[in-house]
């Protein structure tokens, strides 16, 4: 058996600056979110915003690092991490979902980082509530066009619904989807231990199973075409999600775009192997007149 990585000082530093853990109604659910230095009201708002069935600890070691300038908060979209589930769920709810959170935490105009789904529920979210959000930066992030061939990605595997014995069984059957390497145990651990929540006498995934599977948008060009706002977008040098003209055709289509901004040696979750690479790119980007 392969020894763990030992966390590093900057992770345990970023865990350090605890978040306070908020909630607020939105369309008959209870949302949950995380922020870090919101009674700084003079400061700008930043929100991060997770990926499909993930969750907001997902940025605990990535959002308090722009705590020192930004009022910083992260959500748990409906039917992940802590929120509410709802009976059925679209790109539009979603969508609606940040901009509550945006309100709530008086982070408007916000910039949204959004990984993933994330980065494409925000580009939607900017489109449906433009007075809320004045910067998005998409990080691999599959929007879909009427002409794109059918994804080549694995569909998402399909949860276990009976609770695990106990958490360390849970834990052993956490995985990435879609798969790949990741040397930095001491973050798999931190977002696993978060993805779980106690039932019963065992464990089960926090993630409603009845989330709808992608894509949420069958064509996202005359959206693209029409945001008004800077977007910037940032790829994983060795995504098996995002091919590089993917990316390139997405920054084409926006009138504000920059990028694709590649980070080295990085897959689909960057901030879980190029943690520091990725903070280091989006604070560069964030600067952005």
């Amino acid at each position: 058996m392969t020894e763990k990585t030992k966390a590093p000082a900057w992770f345990e530093h970023a865990l350090a600056q605890r978040p306070e853990s908020r909630f607020v109604l939105a369309d008959g659910a209870r949302l949950h979110y995380l922020g870090w230095g919101l009674e700084h009201a003079s400061r700008p708002g930043l929100l991060f915003v997770h990926g499909y069935r993930a969750h907001a600890h997902y940025w605990d070691f990535i959002a308090p690092c722009f705590a020192d300038r930004y009022r910083v908060a992260a959500i748990d979209l409906a039917g992940m991490g802590d929120s509410e589930r709802r009976p059925a769920y679209s790109a539009a709810s979603f969508a609606a979902d940040i901009a509550a959170v945006i309100a709530d935490a008086g982070l408007g105009p916000a910039a949204v980082v959004g990984h993933s789904f994330g980065g494409a529920r925000a580009l939607r979210a900017a489109a449906d509530f433009p007075d809320r959000i004045r910067h998005v930066v998409a990080i691999d992030s599959i929007c879909r066009f009427a002409d794109s061939p059918p994804s080549s990605a694995a569909p998402p595997r399909r949860p276990r619904l009976d609770p695990y014995p106990d958490f360390a069984s849970a834990r052993a059957r956490y995985r990435l989807t879609p798969e790949q390497p990741c040397d930095n145990d001491f973050l798999l651990d931190h977002v696993a231990r978060f993805s779980l929540r106690p039932q019963g006498q065992g464990w089960i995934w926090k993630f409603d199973s009845g989330l709808p599977p992608g894509p949420h948008e069958p064509d996202m060009e005359g959206l693209l075409r029409g945001l008004e706002i800077p977007v910037d977008y940032v790829r994983g040098e060795f995504s098996t999600v995002i091919r590089p003209q993917d990316a390139e055709r997405i920054v084409a289509c926006l009138r504000h775009g920059r990028g694709p901004v590649v980070i080295p040696q990085a897959y689909h979750y960057l901030m879980l192997d190029q943690p520091l690479a990725l903070v280091a790119a989006l604070r560069a980007l964030l600067a952005r007149p």
